[in-house]
């Protein structure tokens, strides 16, 4: 069979599914892959040819639009943004995947990623295709997990999920049917979940059940759970980054071998509103608890990110690093405090570490409700972290035996990436090529 994959996003958004094509890849499947501009470097060192797809995911994240406009005191302009975001890209996506087709001459499925899904769907049917999507967090309704902190009870949850639906619709109607319209489709009249699951379209739910029990039995076969998603060690070893291959750099590991496990800090792709303050926050809380921390720059500019001179920081107790593998450092920390992304999330679990999830958006939120509620987690709003005592005063939570205790129980319970990997290409490989009912 040959796959399109179509993934625009973050790097946590891409990187999971570049796993899925990897291993449909080494079953004899054609990988036709697409991604975002900025992450074609990403996946060229995984070996997948990639072509650029969509639009700069960290010029999106780091633009006024996101910064300020969606974080504005006034609904209206919150709003627009809002609606601005949800379909940013849209053009450039079917635009280029309908290029990216027509290279090819023939596919048999189209893969995408929660983001964009409206776009990839209205290709898929446009030309006749088969179309899986991967989401890394519940998006749609159920009554076992819940959109809204603090929201309990079967029917209460599912008529959020309902409410949130509703608003969605709202906010991309307009957006989808331009782009419906500009392949000579019909006009939706239902949002997309519905039209989705009336056309038995596989929705790979790719997070551990372990943390959403009972949601497996809610959704059935056409909304698989496999566990979360992450790259294999040769795959990693590819991508050079610190921890990755052989061993740790040798600076990081005489660093990480000269004291107790550290604190892993870390917000991926999120933009670091002030990192400074970042920094101060976390060599205050290290100070106060008697702890180390490495600090992984991501997507930010964390001046001599490489651990050198002028981090005005303790640089014995604080260290900050570029890009690290996760597999490799994690197990090597005691705790970790992140951004609540669903590969880091995953990641964390995996190497059996209590965290503190420093929430900005999007599902993030919720996979600090599902840390806390699972007993291995806190969750605090990404703004409030460099607030005098917040951060110090969330590690206290999960700094103790009995939370460690926890995690590293619920860690040995989760899915192995291979086995999770190896489900979802299980999944995608069983897509039959059918049109997307409106």
């Amino acid at each position: 069979m040959r796959h399109v994959l179509a993934l625009v996003g973050s790097r946590g958004d891409v990187q999971q599914a570049l796993a899925v094509g990897l291993e449909l890849r080494r079953r004899g499947h054609e990988v036709v892959t697409g991604v975002a501009p900025n992450l074609v470097p990403l996946a060229e060192r995984l070996g997948l040819d990639p072509v650029p797809l969509g639009i700069d995911s960290a010029a999106l994240l780091g633009s006024d639009l996101v910064r300020r406009d969606m974080r504005s005191p006034h609904p209206v302009r919150r709003v627009r943004a809002l609606r601005a975001v949800a379909a940013a890209g849209w053009d450039e996506l079917r635009t280029g995947l309908l290029a990216l087709l027509d290279d090819v001459g023939s596919a048999d499925t189209v893969v995408t990623g929660l983001l964009g899904q409206e776009v990839a769907a209205a290709v898929a049917e446009w030309r006749g295709l088969g179309m899986a999507a991967l989401h890394y967090c519940p998006v749609r309704a159920n009554r076992v997990v819940s959109p809204v902190s603090g929201l309990r009870g079967p029917g209460a949850t599912r008529a959020a999920w309902a409410l949130g639906e509703r608003v969605r619709w709202d906010l991309t109607r307009r957006a989808e049917n331009e782009q419906r319209g500009e392949l000579g489709l019909g006009r939706a009249r239902v949002h997309l979940p519905t039209r989705l699951r009336d056309a038995g379209v596989v929705e790979v739910q790719a997070y551990d059940p372990a943390l959403v029990p009972g949601l497996a039995d809610e959704w059935g076969p056409r909304r698989p759970l496999t566990g979360f998603l992450a790259l294999d060690d040769d795959a990693r070893a590819r991508l050079g980054e610190a921890g990755s291959g052989a061993g740790l750099e040798e600076g990081l590991a005489n660093w990480l071998d000269d004291g107790d496990p550290p604190v892993y800090v870390g917000f991926g792709s999120m933009p670091v509103a002030d990192p400074p303050a970042l920094l101060a926050a976390v060599d205050a809380a290290c100070g106060e608890l008697g702890v180390r921390a490495l600090v992984s720059a991501g997507w930010n500019d964390f001046s001599a990110a490489d651990g050198g001179p002028g981090l005005g920081v303790d640089e014995k107790r604080v260290r900050v690093v570029g890009a690290v593998d996760h597999a490799a450092v994690l197990p090597r920390c005691r705790a970790a405090v992140h951004h609540g992304g669903a590969g880091t999330t995953g990641a964390v679990l995996r190497a059996g570490l209590p965290a503190v999830v420093g929430w900005y958006s999007a599902d993030q939120p919720m996979w600090g409700d599902l840390l806390r509620g699972a007993g291995v987690g806190v969750a605090r709003r990404a703004s409030t972290l460099t607030q005098p005592g917040v951060l110090a005063g969330a590690l206290a939570e999960v700094l103790d035996d009995a939370t460690a205790a926890r995690a590293v129980a619920l860690g040995s319970r989760l899915v192995p990436a291979d086995r999770a990997v190896a489900a979802a290409a299980d999944a995608v490989s069983g897509v039959t090529s059918g049109v997307l009912a409106d």
